[in-house]
């Protein structure tokens, strides 16, 4: 959504007193007279404005005129400048509204300057030269051929050239100039007789750019400028056409400017939507919120507010059963719907065999949107991973069902109900392929597909009386089969106020206007309604269960991400408890060295002597820093002072022996290791060790175990390998030999506090596989 920017005050013009149309105190007639004031008379550039935002950075060269709208586009869109140019030229309608465009870009830059500017002003008097002469021509049709024609002609393009400075300016010019028209049919006064038919009193390319300008003070103005433009706008267009002698022929002109402010303001209430201000000067008072209609709120986002395209992204076919890879083509699909039950495959089977017309065509699309086992859903990168060549041929299949429906569509709309070719072409177009649309966006699909069939109910009602069984099917069978499946997948992925506007909208304009506009009786549209209610029900009801369930699913990762967290400070925690006791006694020694050099080496002078007593100072006092630490540490975890000494290498034997008792074949291999290793080493082998013994206790019982402890140039080597569990083993009680630690946590933990590496997995036999090793930074000697 494009953002709003303020409009600046220009130098030395000083906004009136009163703020922009507040209402004060002076009643509803002082009200309605500020209100006059601003929509007629005050100075359009003391009204707040809400501008589009400019995509362009301000040191740039400004865009052009024939790519200042595309660039526009491709800076909102993400894409590039050409394919937004490419689209403009290979399609119609697109390359019709272009000068739209450029009118509403040129209204949404009233501080442009240089050639930005330059190109503006060419533009409009382009615009301003065409609804001129397009204007006259519509007057001389008429009957008009005269100087005052082409003088009124003149005045209604005239407004065209205030677009750039003021959208409100413009129209007030304009809505002057078409008061003129009138008046020249009167002084005209043509004759019953003379055969020539009254001058029009609304040309038609003064009354588009009218539209365009009701727009563009819709988006731009606060609503209040809204209602009195509108309101205005009405009377000048009724007055007028009973001036002419026309007074039906207003009917349509303001229903069509009504549209006009109603799109506008919707643009407008959009970019407020965002937190900008309107303008930027003082505005009126904010008045308290309303409260909602959830109903119509429903029915604006269903039609116009919420994006077309789907939330979450695109449907992407990795949810639910996958498909074995090695399994074959007559059994992968019943072997991914059985969820490895021998009797519902064999039933499933039997059924594709039995359904002879249905079972190999619902065979062949199940293999094709089943994903298959070694499919991921995201890379390695976390990105969402790119579109397969199946889900290309599930589209395809999928915009081939829709290429069908339409055709379906189509032939009965022409020999069934009777609507003309060309027409019968169109409709089925628009009812049958956007279903194409669903996997990318829902909405718009049944933005499209939505008044399609209204216009298709229209177009069989005015092909003239139906008999009975015509009527009762005033709908192409196609579109009654696309349109639940296009309001189940808007149900599963939008918010519910968008539901319930589709759904009335569908049942309201689709359903129930048969029996009005093609005698359809009541109680056929009724069932019609009840099951595109209940198929919204359905798919709101999925939808919801499949939010609950995302939302467990992230609570549960972030529970494990902190139980996780936890693991690993718990582990550093427990691990510098331990180590307290390896650091304490090389404090102590240097301490107790330094205190006794001076007893050992009386001649080595004062100097020296003090220089022991302060390292034997230094070592008191970080032994009670250290101290302290580790009390604080036991404190947060509970826990009282270690009671046995740390054990080292010399206790591996006893650890293995234990593990015997408590049920394990436990096999110690290698070379004997010295005892000239930093006892953090030593310490931390020996857990490593304790916690795969314990691991393999638990979870693989009565398998056989090898230790292997082996010294290396630089570094030692631990490995731990357990075989498969024995299910058929009796094994006595354990002992208790478990290290009280977190499993692989702690273990990966030690290891890199050591500097070291850690690697746990499981083995191709079934069996578990712990191998670390650790660098021997200092050897002692």
């Amino acid at each position: 959504m494009a953002k709003a920017e303020p409009e600046s005050v220009p130098d030395g013009v000083a906004a009136p007193d009163g703020g922009t149309g507040a209402s004060g105190s002076g009643g509803p007639g002082s009200a309605l007279a500020v209100l006059l004031a601003d929509v007629l008379w005050r100075t359009p550039v003391h009204l707040p404005r809400t501008l589009p935002v400019r995509y362009a950075p301000p040191e740039a060269e400004p865009p052009s005129v024939l790519g200042g709208v595309c660039a526009g586009f491709a800076a909102r869109r993400g894409v590039t400048a050409r394919r937004v140019r490419w689209t403009f030229v290979l399609t119609v309608l697109p390359v019709l509204l272009y000068p739209l465009f450029w009118l509403v870009r040129l209204a949404g830059r009233p501080q442009a300057r240089g050639r930005d500017q330059a190109n503006g002003l060419v533009f409009l008097a382009v615009i301003a030269l065409v609804s001129a002469l397009l204007s006259a021509a519509g007057l001389l049709l008429g009957g008009l051929a005269d100087v005052a024609t082409l003088a009124v002609g003149a005045a209604l393009g005239l407004p065209a050239l205030f677009i750039g400075r003021s959208p409100l300016l413009a129209w007030r010019v304009l809505l002057a100039a078409l008061c003129l028209p009138p008046f020249l049919v009167l002084l005209r006064q043509p004759r019953a007789d003379d055969g020539i038919p009254p001058a029009p009193y609304l040309p038609t390319a003064a009354f588009l750019l009218l539209l365009v300008l009701l727009f563009l003070v819709a988006s731009q103005y606060e609503r209040r400028i809204v209602y009195g433009t509108g309101a205005c706008t009405a009377a000048v267009l009724i007055g007028t056409a009973l001036l002419s002698g026309a007074a039906a022929a207003a009917t349509w002109p303001v229903l069509f400017s009504a549209a006009a402010l109603f799109t506008g303001d919707n643009v407008r209430l959009r970019r407020e939507d965002i937190g900008l201000p309107v303008g930027g000067r003082p505005t009126a008072p904010q008045r308290p919120p309303r409260n909602p209609i959830p109903v119509l709120d429903g029915v604006l986002d269903a039609v116009w507010r919420s994006p077309s395209h789907r939330p979450g992204g695109q449907v992407r076919l990795f949810h639910g059963p996958r498909r074995p890879v090695d399994d074959k083509v007559v059994a992968g699909v019943c072997t991914a719907l059985s969820r490895g039950s021998h009797q519902l495959r064999v039933l499933l089977r039997a059924g594709f065999v039995l359904a002879v017309a249905v079972g190999p065509l619902l065979y062949g699309a199940l293999w094709l949107l089943l994903p298959r086992d070694d499919e991921q859903h995201w890379t390695d990168d976390g990105e969402p991973a790119p579109t397969l060549p199946r889900e290309l041929a599930a589209w395809y299949a999928l915009l081939a069902v829709s290429t069908v429906i339409a055709l379906g569509s189509a032939l009965q709309l022409r020999y069934y109900l009777q609507v003309p070719v060309l027409p019968a072409l169109i409709l089925a177009a628009a009812t049958g392929l956007p279903l194409a649309l669903l996997p990318r966006a829902p909405l718009l699909a049944w933005r499209i597909m939505a008044p399609g069939l209204f216009v298709a109910l229209i177009a069989v009602g005015m092909t003239g009386p139906l008999d009975p069984a015509r009527a009762l099917w005033p709908w192409p069978a196609g579109a009654l089969l696309a349109l639940p499946i296009t309001l189940y997948a808007i149900a599963v992925a939008y918010p519910r106020r968008t539901t319930v506007g589709v759904g009335v909208l569908t049942i309201v304009a689709d359903v129930f206007a048969a029996s009005f506009v093609t005698g359809t009786p009541l109680q056929q549209t009724l069932w019609i309604a009840v099951v595109g209610v209940a198929v919204l029900l359905f798919g709101y009801n999925v939808g919801s269960r499949r939010s609950a369930q995302l939302d467990l699913q992230r609570e549960s990762a972030l529970r494990r991400q902190d139980r996780a967290r936890q693991a690993v400070l718990e582990e550093r925690s427990r691990i510098a408890r331990e180590l307290h006791d390896v650091v304490s006694h090389h404090m102590s020694m240097i301490a107790i060295q330094a205190e006794a050099a001076p007893y050992k080496h009386p001649a080595i002078g004062d100097e020296a002597t003090a220089t022991f007593h302060t390292i034997r100072d230094a070592a008191r006092d970080a032994l009670s820093e250290m101290r302290r630490v580790v009390g604080l540490l036991r404190q947060e975890e509970s826990e009282g002072p270690i009671p046995a000494p740390q054990p080292s290498l010399d206790r591996l034997a006893e650890l293995v022996s234990g593990a015997r008792q408590a049920g394990l074949d436990v096999g110690l291999e290698g070379a004997p290791v010295d005892g000239n290793l930093p006892d953090a080493v030593e310490l931390s082998t020996y857990r490593i060790v304790q916690e795969s013994l314990s691991n393999a206790g638990r979870h693989a019982p009565g398998s056989e175990v090898s230790v292997v402890v082996d010294r290396a140039p630089g570094r030692l080597i631990v490995r731990v390998v357990n075989g498969p569990a024995d299910g058929g083993a009796e094994t006595p009680a354990p002992a208790d030999f478990s290290s009280g630690g977190h499993g692989l946590v702690g273990m990966r933990e030690r290891a890199a506090m050591l500097g070291g590496w850690l690697r746990a997995g499981p083995l191709a036999d079934g069996g578990f596989e712990v191998h670390a090793e650790l660098p021997v930074s200092r050897e002692r000697g």
